[in-house]
């Protein structure tokens, strides 16, 4: 890996460290999925079939995104060409100016969507109202403590 500039090498770590992320939370969904598997055939865990079905697809998805993400980013740090357009491609100004704005946009469509919801489920069901509320409450808390912060830091 000689042949990296200082720029590459430190992306280089940067990706190391976001596959030893990755490697963690495949390991924390494998072992949540064991869990379930050993809690709801030798424990008789209190968890109907649909939940218990739906959380078996949801942490073997994940692991296997987790397993994916982990082989692309191996096979980027071991070939310095890969690694180099990986790195400008992920800096590149407008990339990243793409990727804010849709943000913005998400995290707009999902609190019109919480608030609607939250409307809507009051005439429905309690328990709709109060999940839906409380998830626009850790949204908007959320932005609160970001900007806070980030103006601040910035």
């Amino acid at each position: 890996m000689r042949a990296l500039t200082k720029i590459d090498h430190a992306y280089r770590k940067k990706i190391q460290k976001q596959t030893l992320t990755y490697s963690a939370a495949t390991i924390f969904m494998l072992a949540c999925l064991g869990i379930l598997l050993i809690g709801t055939t030798w424990y008789e865990l209190a968890i109907n079939d649909r939940a218990a079905g739906f959380l078996f697809g949801f942490f073997l998805s994940l692991s296997c995104v987790f397993l994916i993400y982990i082989v692309k980013n191996h096979r980027t740090m071991n070939d310095p060409e890969k690694l180099r357009q990986h790195r400008i491609a992920k800096t590149d100004e407008r990339n990243l100016a793409i990727s804010s704005k849709s943000l913005q946009i998400t995290g707009s469509v999902i609190a019109i969507v919480l608030l609607i919801l939250t409307m809507v489920g009051s005439f429905i069901s309690a328990d709709l109202m109060f999940v839906s509320s409380s998830l626009l409450y850790v949204f908007l808390g959320s932005y609160l403590i970001c900007y806070l912060y980030f103006r601040k830091k910035l």
